[in-house]
């Protein structure tokens, strides 16, 4: 049985299974990923990747220049990434968590980039956007350039993700711009 899922008796002793709260969001995020590839149909240049990180529902979204991994993987392991995810906790108060990664930046091919440099440079131009964001801190080491979370539905989360991503990629020239200052 999934950690998710817990077995009990309905009040007629048949075994039934009750679908955790993550459980229930967890559809929503293939349509999310559908619905922003037809839309996006290339003009942002961003990559949506959908799977699952440690046991949560997640969707990244990246160009294929802000990585050295591969595309077809979801873990990263270098490279810039915005995401957005659930939890089992975050889920039963009907919240999602988003934020944006910066991973290994030294190591990105074709940059010579400081991570902390770039984090401080990344948060510096993001100051006017920030009061766009629900609930964002920008109080993190420079692996995290931004996170905060959003209240959100089961009716109401693909809608909600949409806007998230929709600010996201209005966002994504700014890190282009931070990134061409570095090009080798």
């Amino acid at each position: 049985m999934k950690p998710e899922a817990k077995a009990g008796l309905s009040g007629t002793g048949v075994a039934v299974m009750e679908v955790s709260r993550v459980q229930q969001f967890h559809p929503l995020f293939p349509k999310i990923k559908s619905h922003f590839d037809e839309r996006a149909s290339g003009y942002s240049g961003l990559i949506c990747k959908q799977g699952f990180y440690h046991g949560c529902p997640v969707l990244y979204f990246q160009r294929a220049s802000w990585t050295n991994d591969r595309m077809d993987q979801l873990k990263n392991e270098t490279g810039i990434f915005f995401s957005i995810w659930m939890d089992d906790k975050t889920a039963s108060k009907n919240l999602a968590h988003y934020n944006i990664h910066a991973l290994k930046l030294r190591k990105l091919a074709g940059y010579k980039i400081a991570s902390r440099d770039f984090a401080n440079d990344f948060r510096s131009r993001f100051v006017s956007a920030r009061s766009t964001w629900p609930n964002v801190s920008v109080d993190y080491g420079p692996l995290t350039l931004m996170q905060g979370w959003i209240e959100t539905e089961l009716n109401t989360f693909e809608a909600d993700a949409l806007v998230l991503i929709e600010k996201f990629e209005h966002l994504a020239p700014q890190i282009d711009r931070l990134l061409e200052l570095r090009r080798k």
